[in-house]
Protein backbone atom coordinates (compact mmCIF):
# COMPACT_ATOMS: atom_id res chain seq x y z
CA UNK A 1 0.00 0.00 0.00
CA UNK A 2 1.38 3.38 -0.94
CA UNK A 3 1.70 6.11 1.69
CA UNK A 4 0.94 8.81 -0.86
CA UNK A 5 -2.62 10.18 -0.95
CA UNK A 6 -2.62 9.91 -4.77
CA UNK A 7 -0.54 7.49 -6.82
CA UNK A 8 0.02 6.47 -10.48
CA UNK A 9 -2.49 4.22 -12.23
CA UNK A 10 -0.97 0.85 -13.08
CA UNK A 11 -2.07 -1.24 -16.05
CA UNK A 12 -3.69 -3.98 -13.96
CA UNK A 13 -5.64 -1.37 -11.99
CA UNK A 14 -6.84 0.15 -15.25
CA UNK A 15 -7.99 -3.33 -16.31
CA UNK A 16 -9.80 -3.79 -13.00
CA UNK A 17 -11.63 -0.51 -13.57
CA UNK A 18 -12.54 -1.51 -17.12
CA UNK A 19 -14.06 -4.75 -15.83
CA UNK A 20 -16.01 -2.79 -13.22
CA UNK A 21 -17.27 -0.28 -15.78
CA UNK A 22 -18.38 -2.94 -18.24
CA UNK A 23 -20.25 -4.90 -15.59
CA UNK A 24 -22.00 -1.90 -14.06
CA UNK A 25 -23.07 -0.73 -17.51
CA UNK A 26 -25.17 -3.90 -17.71
CA UNK A 27 -26.03 -4.25 -14.00
CA UNK A 28 -27.73 -0.89 -13.48
CA UNK A 29 -30.36 -1.25 -16.24
CA UNK A 30 -30.90 -4.98 -15.64
CA UNK A 31 -31.79 -4.47 -11.98
CA UNK A 32 -34.07 -1.51 -12.57
CA UNK A 33 -35.70 -2.56 -15.85
CA UNK A 34 -39.50 -2.32 -15.78
CA UNK A 35 -39.46 -1.02 -12.22
CA UNK A 36 -38.58 -4.36 -10.62
CA UNK A 37 -36.32 -2.64 -8.10
CA UNK A 38 -37.07 0.87 -6.97
CA UNK A 39 -33.77 1.21 -5.15
CA UNK A 40 -30.31 -0.23 -5.85
CA UNK A 41 -27.07 0.27 -3.98
CA UNK A 42 -23.42 0.40 -5.00
CA UNK A 43 -20.89 0.05 -2.18
CA UNK A 44 -17.20 0.87 -2.67
CA UNK A 45 -15.55 -0.43 0.47
CA UNK A 46 -12.04 0.97 -0.16
CA UNK A 47 -12.84 4.01 -2.27
CA UNK A 48 -9.49 5.83 -2.35
CA UNK A 49 -8.97 9.47 -3.38
CA UNK A 50 -11.18 9.36 -6.48
CA UNK A 51 -8.33 10.25 -8.85
CA UNK A 52 -4.88 9.00 -9.92
CA UNK A 53 -1.65 10.88 -10.45
CA UNK A 54 -2.30 11.71 -14.10
CA UNK A 55 -5.93 12.65 -13.59
CA UNK A 56 -7.49 9.25 -14.28
CA UNK A 57 -10.75 8.65 -12.37
CA UNK A 58 -10.94 6.30 -9.41
CA UNK A 59 -13.60 3.64 -8.92
CA UNK A 60 -16.21 5.96 -7.29
CA UNK A 61 -16.14 8.35 -10.24
CA UNK A 62 -16.18 5.43 -12.68
CA UNK A 63 -19.27 3.97 -11.01
CA UNK A 64 -21.15 7.28 -11.06
CA UNK A 65 -20.09 8.10 -14.60
CA UNK A 66 -21.20 4.67 -15.82
CA UNK A 67 -24.67 5.31 -14.44
CA UNK A 68 -25.44 8.95 -15.19
CA UNK A 69 -23.92 8.89 -18.70
CA UNK A 70 -25.56 5.58 -19.60
CA UNK A 71 -27.76 5.81 -22.68
CA UNK A 72 -30.62 4.25 -20.69
CA UNK A 73 -30.31 6.49 -17.63
CA UNK A 74 -33.13 8.83 -18.73
CA UNK A 75 -35.43 5.78 -18.67
CA UNK A 76 -34.46 4.85 -15.10
CA UNK A 77 -36.02 7.82 -13.31
CA UNK A 78 -38.38 5.49 -11.43
CA UNK A 79 -35.44 4.02 -9.47
CA UNK A 80 -33.21 5.50 -6.80
CA UNK A 81 -29.49 4.80 -6.99
CA UNK A 82 -27.57 4.95 -3.72
CA UNK A 83 -23.77 5.05 -3.62
CA UNK A 84 -21.78 4.41 -0.45
CA UNK A 85 -18.09 5.33 -0.62
CA UNK A 86 -15.87 4.32 2.30
CA UNK A 87 -12.34 5.70 2.77
CA UNK A 88 -10.52 5.74 6.14
CA UNK A 89 -7.55 7.96 5.26
CA UNK A 90 -8.35 11.64 5.87
CA UNK A 91 -6.32 13.06 2.97
CA UNK A 92 -7.76 10.57 0.52
CA UNK A 93 -11.25 11.13 1.86
CA UNK A 94 -10.92 14.89 1.35
CA UNK A 95 -9.65 14.29 -2.18
CA UNK A 96 -12.58 11.97 -2.89
CA UNK A 97 -15.11 14.56 -1.76
CA UNK A 98 -13.43 17.17 -3.96
CA UNK A 99 -13.47 14.84 -6.97
CA UNK A 100 -17.15 14.15 -6.42
CA UNK A 101 -17.84 17.88 -6.27
CA UNK A 102 -15.94 18.42 -9.52
CA UNK A 103 -17.71 15.50 -11.16
CA UNK A 104 -21.15 16.93 -10.45
CA UNK A 105 -20.01 20.40 -11.49
CA UNK A 106 -19.05 18.99 -14.91
CA UNK A 107 -22.22 16.96 -15.32
CA UNK A 108 -25.02 18.73 -17.23
CA UNK A 109 -27.73 19.58 -14.74
CA UNK A 110 -25.62 18.61 -11.75
CA UNK A 111 -26.47 15.66 -9.52
CA UNK A 112 -29.72 13.93 -10.56
CA UNK A 113 -32.43 13.79 -7.92
CA UNK A 114 -32.56 9.99 -7.99
CA UNK A 115 -28.81 9.57 -7.36
CA UNK A 116 -27.77 9.68 -3.70
CA UNK A 117 -24.15 9.66 -2.55
CA UNK A 118 -22.87 9.06 0.99
CA UNK A 119 -19.17 9.22 1.91
CA UNK A 120 -17.74 7.71 5.08
CA UNK A 121 -14.38 8.67 6.56
CA UNK A 122 -14.18 5.28 8.23
CA UNK A 123 -12.82 1.81 7.63
CA UNK A 124 -14.89 -0.70 5.70
CA UNK A 125 -15.22 -3.14 8.58
CA UNK A 126 -16.71 -0.54 10.94
CA UNK A 127 -19.05 0.95 8.33
CA UNK A 128 -20.30 -2.44 7.10
CA UNK A 129 -20.79 -3.73 10.66
CA UNK A 130 -22.90 -0.67 11.44
CA UNK A 131 -24.96 -1.17 8.29
CA UNK A 132 -25.61 -4.82 9.14
CA UNK A 133 -26.70 -3.84 12.67
CA UNK A 134 -29.10 -1.22 11.32
CA UNK A 135 -30.63 -3.69 8.88
CA UNK A 136 -31.15 -6.24 11.63
CA UNK A 137 -32.61 -3.72 14.07
CA UNK A 138 -35.06 -2.47 11.47
CA UNK A 139 -35.76 -6.02 10.28
CA UNK A 140 -35.30 -4.95 6.69
CA UNK A 141 -33.57 -6.41 3.69
CA UNK A 142 -30.71 -4.65 1.99
CA UNK A 143 -31.68 -3.32 -1.44
CA UNK A 144 -30.09 -5.09 -4.42
CA UNK A 145 -26.43 -4.33 -3.89
CA UNK A 146 -23.18 -4.55 -5.78
CA UNK A 147 -20.27 -4.39 -3.35
CA UNK A 148 -16.84 -3.58 -4.76
CA UNK A 149 -14.43 -4.57 -1.98
CA UNK A 150 -10.90 -3.64 -2.95
CA UNK A 151 -8.53 -3.79 0.05
CA UNK A 152 -4.82 -3.04 -0.16
CA UNK A 153 -3.80 -6.31 1.49
CA UNK A 154 -5.22 -9.24 3.38
CA UNK A 155 -6.92 -7.54 6.33
CA UNK A 156 -9.99 -5.40 6.90
CA UNK A 157 -12.56 -7.46 4.97
CA UNK A 158 -13.55 -10.57 6.96
CA UNK A 159 -15.50 -13.09 4.93
CA UNK A 160 -18.11 -13.45 7.65
CA UNK A 161 -18.80 -9.71 7.39
CA UNK A 162 -19.21 -10.02 3.62
CA UNK A 163 -21.63 -12.88 4.34
CA UNK A 164 -23.69 -10.83 6.80
CA UNK A 165 -23.74 -7.72 4.62
CA UNK A 166 -24.60 -9.45 1.34
CA UNK A 167 -26.82 -12.28 2.55
CA UNK A 168 -29.89 -11.21 0.58
CA UNK A 169 -30.85 -12.63 -2.76
CA UNK A 170 -29.85 -9.84 -5.17
CA UNK A 171 -26.60 -8.83 -3.50
CA UNK A 172 -23.31 -9.42 -5.31
CA UNK A 173 -19.63 -8.90 -4.62
CA UNK A 174 -16.51 -8.15 -6.62
CA UNK A 175 -13.67 -8.80 -4.21
CA UNK A 176 -10.02 -8.05 -4.83
CA UNK A 177 -8.17 -11.09 -3.55
CA UNK A 178 -4.69 -9.63 -3.17
CA UNK A 179 -2.79 -12.75 -4.13
CA UNK A 180 0.68 -11.20 -4.15
CA UNK A 181 0.52 -10.08 -0.52
CA UNK A 182 -1.50 -13.12 0.58
CA UNK A 183 1.12 -15.40 -0.96
CA UNK A 184 3.95 -13.69 0.93
CA UNK A 185 2.33 -13.81 4.36
CA UNK A 186 -0.09 -16.73 4.36
CA UNK A 187 2.35 -19.03 6.18
CA UNK A 188 3.17 -16.42 8.85
CA UNK A 189 2.31 -17.93 12.23
CA UNK A 190 2.40 -14.73 14.30
CA UNK A 191 -1.00 -14.50 16.05
CA UNK A 192 -1.73 -11.00 14.78
CA UNK A 193 -1.14 -12.08 11.19
CA UNK A 194 -2.72 -15.54 11.44
CA UNK A 195 -5.93 -14.00 12.82
CA UNK A 196 -6.34 -11.87 9.73
CA UNK A 197 -5.99 -14.88 7.45
CA UNK A 198 -8.59 -16.81 9.43
CA UNK A 199 -10.92 -13.83 8.95
CA UNK A 200 -10.04 -13.47 5.27
CA UNK A 201 -10.99 -17.09 4.53
CA UNK A 202 -13.84 -17.14 7.03
CA UNK A 203 -12.67 -20.10 9.05
CA UNK A 204 -11.22 -21.00 12.41
CA UNK A 205 -9.42 -23.89 10.80
CA UNK A 206 -5.99 -23.80 9.17
CA UNK A 207 -6.84 -24.77 5.58
CA UNK A 208 -4.81 -21.86 4.22
CA UNK A 209 -1.64 -23.14 5.92
CA UNK A 210 -1.49 -25.98 3.42
CA UNK A 211 -0.15 -23.39 0.99
CA UNK A 212 3.18 -23.47 2.84
CA UNK A 213 3.93 -26.90 1.37
CA UNK A 214 3.19 -25.76 -2.18
CA UNK A 215 5.13 -23.71 -4.68
CA UNK A 216 4.57 -21.82 -7.91
CA UNK A 217 1.40 -22.42 -9.90
CA UNK A 218 0.12 -25.09 -7.50
CA UNK A 219 0.28 -22.66 -4.59
CA UNK A 220 -1.40 -19.91 -6.57
CA UNK A 221 -4.25 -22.15 -7.69
CA UNK A 222 -4.70 -23.51 -4.18
CA UNK A 223 -5.13 -20.06 -2.62
CA UNK A 224 -7.41 -18.83 -5.42
CA UNK A 225 -9.61 -21.93 -5.25
CA UNK A 226 -9.73 -21.88 -1.46
CA UNK A 227 -11.07 -18.34 -1.38
CA UNK A 228 -13.55 -19.12 -4.16
CA UNK A 229 -14.82 -22.18 -2.30
CA UNK A 230 -15.21 -20.14 0.90
CA UNK A 231 -17.22 -17.49 -0.93
CA UNK A 232 -19.65 -20.28 -1.74
CA UNK A 233 -19.57 -22.13 1.56
CA UNK A 234 -19.49 -19.16 3.94
CA UNK A 235 -21.03 -16.24 2.06
CA UNK A 236 -23.60 -18.36 0.21
CA UNK A 237 -22.89 -17.24 -3.34
CA UNK A 238 -24.15 -19.84 -5.81
CA UNK A 239 -21.77 -18.78 -8.58
CA UNK A 240 -18.17 -17.63 -8.13
CA UNK A 241 -15.76 -16.65 -10.89
CA UNK A 242 -12.18 -15.45 -10.69
CA UNK A 243 -10.23 -13.20 -13.03
CA UNK A 244 -6.45 -12.99 -12.78
CA UNK A 245 -4.69 -9.65 -13.24
CA UNK A 246 -0.98 -9.58 -13.95
CA UNK A 247 1.44 -6.99 -12.63
CA UNK A 248 3.13 -6.34 -15.96
CA UNK A 249 6.19 -4.59 -14.53
CA UNK A 250 6.99 -7.43 -12.14
CA UNK A 251 5.82 -10.21 -14.42
CA UNK A 252 3.69 -11.93 -11.79
CA UNK A 253 0.10 -12.16 -10.58
CA UNK A 254 -0.99 -9.05 -8.70
CA UNK A 255 -4.42 -10.25 -7.63
CA UNK A 256 -7.60 -12.07 -8.53
CA UNK A 257 -10.93 -10.36 -8.84
CA UNK A 258 -13.43 -12.75 -7.25
CA UNK A 259 -17.03 -12.30 -8.33
CA UNK A 260 -19.89 -13.81 -6.33
CA UNK A 261 -23.58 -13.88 -7.29
CA UNK A 262 -26.70 -15.98 -6.76
CA UNK A 263 -28.04 -15.46 -10.27
CA UNK A 264 -26.94 -16.99 -13.56
CA UNK A 265 -27.73 -13.77 -15.42
CA UNK A 266 -25.20 -11.84 -13.34
CA UNK A 267 -22.64 -14.55 -14.01
CA UNK A 268 -23.33 -14.34 -17.73
CA UNK A 269 -22.84 -10.57 -17.77
CA UNK A 270 -19.64 -10.72 -15.72
CA UNK A 271 -18.18 -13.36 -18.04
CA UNK A 272 -18.92 -11.08 -20.98
CA UNK A 273 -16.90 -8.35 -19.24
CA UNK A 274 -14.05 -10.76 -18.52
CA UNK A 275 -13.90 -11.95 -22.13
CA UNK A 276 -13.73 -8.34 -23.30
CA UNK A 277 -10.44 -8.04 -21.38
CA UNK A 278 -9.17 -11.49 -22.32
CA UNK A 279 -10.52 -12.52 -25.75
CA UNK A 280 -8.61 -15.81 -25.74
CA UNK A 281 -9.70 -17.43 -22.45
CA UNK A 282 -11.83 -14.96 -20.45
CA UNK A 283 -9.80 -15.63 -17.30
CA UNK A 284 -6.70 -13.43 -17.24
CA UNK A 285 -5.52 -9.88 -17.97
CA UNK A 286 -1.97 -9.92 -19.31
CA UNK A 287 -1.77 -6.54 -21.04
CA UNK A 288 -3.70 -4.25 -23.31
CA UNK A 289 -3.38 -4.70 -27.05
CA UNK A 290 -3.04 -0.96 -27.49
CA UNK A 291 -5.29 1.70 -28.93
CA UNK A 292 -5.03 0.58 -32.57
CA UNK A 293 -7.41 -2.05 -33.90
CA UNK A 294 -5.52 -5.27 -34.55
CA UNK A 295 -5.55 -6.72 -38.06
CA UNK A 296 -6.48 -10.12 -36.66
CA UNK A 297 -8.45 -10.37 -33.43
CA UNK A 298 -7.28 -13.13 -31.05
CA UNK A 299 -9.57 -16.15 -31.11
CA UNK A 300 -10.43 -18.50 -28.26
CA UNK A 301 -9.57 -22.17 -28.49
CA UNK A 302 -12.86 -24.05 -28.37
CA UNK A 303 -11.46 -27.55 -27.90
CA UNK A 304 -11.87 -27.51 -24.09
CA UNK A 305 -15.45 -26.30 -24.45
CA UNK A 306 -16.32 -29.16 -26.80
CA UNK A 307 -14.63 -31.65 -24.47
CA UNK A 308 -16.63 -30.34 -21.51
CA UNK A 309 -19.95 -30.44 -23.40
CA UNK A 310 -19.30 -33.97 -24.71
CA UNK A 311 -18.34 -35.20 -21.24
CA UNK A 312 -21.46 -33.70 -19.68
CA UNK A 313 -24.01 -34.84 -22.26
CA UNK A 314 -22.63 -37.97 -23.95
CA UNK A 315 -25.48 -40.31 -24.88
CA UNK A 316 -28.13 -37.90 -23.58
CA UNK A 317 -31.05 -36.06 -25.10
CA UNK A 318 -31.11 -32.47 -23.86
CA UNK A 319 -32.41 -29.06 -24.84
CA UNK A 320 -30.13 -26.31 -26.06
CA UNK A 321 -31.27 -24.33 -23.01
CA UNK A 322 -29.73 -26.98 -20.73
CA UNK A 323 -26.50 -26.80 -22.72
CA UNK A 324 -26.39 -23.03 -22.45
CA UNK A 325 -26.94 -23.17 -18.69
CA UNK A 326 -24.06 -25.64 -18.44
CA UNK A 327 -21.76 -23.42 -20.53
CA UNK A 328 -22.51 -20.35 -18.41
CA UNK A 329 -22.38 -22.00 -15.00
CA UNK A 330 -19.78 -24.74 -15.41
CA UNK A 331 -17.21 -23.52 -17.94
CA UNK A 332 -15.06 -20.46 -18.63
CA UNK A 333 -16.93 -19.80 -21.87
CA UNK A 334 -19.89 -17.53 -22.63
CA UNK A 335 -23.20 -17.84 -24.45
CA UNK A 336 -21.94 -16.70 -27.86
CA UNK A 337 -19.32 -19.47 -27.99
CA UNK A 338 -21.08 -22.81 -27.99
CA UNK A 339 -23.58 -22.84 -30.88
CA UNK A 340 -21.53 -21.90 -33.95
CA UNK A 341 -18.16 -23.08 -32.64
CA UNK A 342 -19.20 -26.37 -31.02
CA UNK A 343 -22.76 -27.54 -31.72
CA UNK A 344 -22.73 -26.69 -35.43
CA UNK A 345 -19.37 -28.40 -35.90
CA UNK A 346 -20.48 -31.48 -33.96
CA UNK A 347 -23.70 -31.75 -35.96
CA UNK A 348 -21.78 -31.52 -39.24
CA UNK A 349 -19.55 -34.35 -38.02
CA UNK A 350 -22.51 -36.48 -36.93
CA UNK A 351 -21.62 -36.27 -33.24
CA UNK A 352 -25.06 -34.82 -32.38
CA UNK A 353 -28.51 -35.10 -33.92
CA UNK A 354 -31.32 -32.60 -33.84
CA UNK A 355 -34.53 -34.24 -32.58
CA UNK A 356 -36.91 -31.29 -33.02
CA UNK A 357 -38.25 -29.19 -35.87
CA UNK A 358 -36.42 -26.03 -36.89
CA UNK A 359 -36.36 -23.70 -39.87
CA UNK A 360 -32.68 -24.10 -40.75
CA UNK A 361 -30.00 -26.72 -40.13
CA UNK A 362 -27.11 -25.61 -37.97
CA UNK A 363 -29.27 -23.23 -35.92
CA UNK A 364 -30.36 -23.82 -32.35
CA UNK A 365 -33.27 -21.67 -31.21
CA UNK A 366 -34.54 -22.01 -27.61
CA UNK A 367 -36.21 -25.35 -26.98
CA UNK A 368 -34.21 -27.21 -29.65
CA UNK A 369 -33.71 -30.83 -28.60
CA UNK A 370 -30.36 -32.47 -29.35
CA UNK A 371 -29.11 -36.00 -28.86
CA UNK A 372 -25.42 -36.63 -28.28
CA UNK A 373 -23.49 -39.70 -29.44
CA UNK A 374 -23.29 -42.52 -28.71
CA UNK A 375 -26.77 -42.91 -30.10
CA UNK A 376 -29.11 -45.71 -28.98
CA UNK A 377 -29.24 -48.71 -31.27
Amino acid sequence: MTDEPIWPLEAHTRAKHELLRRYLAAWFPILTNRGFNRRVLFLDGFAGPGIYANGEPGSPIIALDTLVNHKHFPNLAHSEFVFHFVEPDRERFDSLEEQLRLFWARHPGGQPANVKVACYNDNFEAMATGLVSTIREQKKQLAPTFAFIDPFGWSGAPLTLIRDLLSFDRCEVLFNFMFDSVNRFVADERPGVARHFAELFGTEEDEHRAAAALKGEARKQFLRDLYASRLKAVAGFTHVRSFELMDLERGRTAYYLMYGTRHAKGLEVMKDAMWALDPTSGTKFSGFAGEQQMLFEPEPHFGPLRDAIEAAFAGKEVTVDEIERFVVEETDYKTTHYKKNVLKVMEAEGAIRCESARKMAGTYPPGTVLRFAPFPV
